[in-house]
């Protein structure tokens, strides 16, 4: 089973944003969550749970950010991360931040594949044992990255991460690690604007995509995909009132998988 502590998962997400109490108000509303601030001297970091679960982080973006929209940021748990760093490079990705210690002695660094999709590595987990990934309502479901350059994104992270893939007649593809699901891959859909980069999205678990569009435009925020049928549900792509984009799931079958 992959868990919280698995190395080369994924195990954190967090939102950097230019107005955390806006942000915390739209969120809660929205998908439930309660909030803890744990002071630190790099600032406050607010950390979402639901039903005692912790889902994510959040926090104001630094001085230098300033006008830029707020961004959600996915955190993969490596064991070495100075190694894991230098392979990021030999790869042909980029370091945009080298690793650094934050609060409580975990050290992170900021990254992006060779197709520009940015992501975080962490060198200890901020979440329990159990599994990040939940279908509880107001939990993180999944994760993936959106690329114009599928095949190269996938070599990347099977050469950082020892992911396997998995493709279905979709396009889809399903990154795995020790034959479990970790993360998927899509190619940039061609609706996307030219502009937008190639990216890693979160998606949270809701009872459904319909009703949450809804309550997310009297909220403030935006509907980028209205909800989509799949296989296994619904799925639509939303944008809060400063901007972060992000993914939400309904499981609307009538037998529901485990959770990873």
């Amino acid at each position: 089973m992959v868990t919280a502590m698995t190395f080369n998962a994924p195990n954190w997400t967090d939102l950097s944003t230019p107005d955390v109490d806006a942000s915390i108000e739209f969120y809660r509303d929205l998908l439930g969550w309660e909030f803890a601030t744990e002071t630190t001297e790099m600032g406050d970091y607010h950390v979402a749970t639901v039903d005692g679960q912790q889902v994510c982080g959040m926090m104001k973006q630094p001085a230098e950010m300033e006008g830029a929209p707020a961004s959600w940021t996915v955190f993969f748990h490596v064991e070495d991360i100075d190694e894991t760093v230098e392979s990021v490079g030999a790869a042909g990705g980029r370091v945009l931040e080298p690793p650094f210690e934050i609060p409580g002695g975990a050290r992170v660094s900021v990254v992006t594949d060779p197709t520009g999709a940015m992501f975080a590595l962490i060198s200890s987990e901020p979440s329990g044992e159990g599994s990040w990934y939940s279908m509880m309502p107001g939990a993180v479901c999944w994760t993936e990255t959106l690329t114009r350059d599928p095949e190269t994104a996938a070599n990347f992270y099977h050469e950082i991460f020892g992911w396997e893939t998995a493709p279905d007649d979709s396009g889809y593809t399903t990154f795995l690690l020790n034959g479990e699901g970790v993360a998927g891959l899509l190619p940039m859909p061609d609706g996307m604007p030219a502009e937008a980069p190639a990216h890693w999205s979160v998606y949270f678990t809701v009872e459904s995509c319909e009703l949450t569009e809804r309550a997310a435009v009297d909220l403030g925020g935006s509907v980028l995909v209205e909800a989509t049928e799949v296989e296994i549900g619904h799925f639509a792509v939303l944008e809060d009132p400063a901007g972060a984009k992000f993914d939400i799931m309904d499981f609307s079958m009538s037998e529901k998988p485990a959770a990873v």
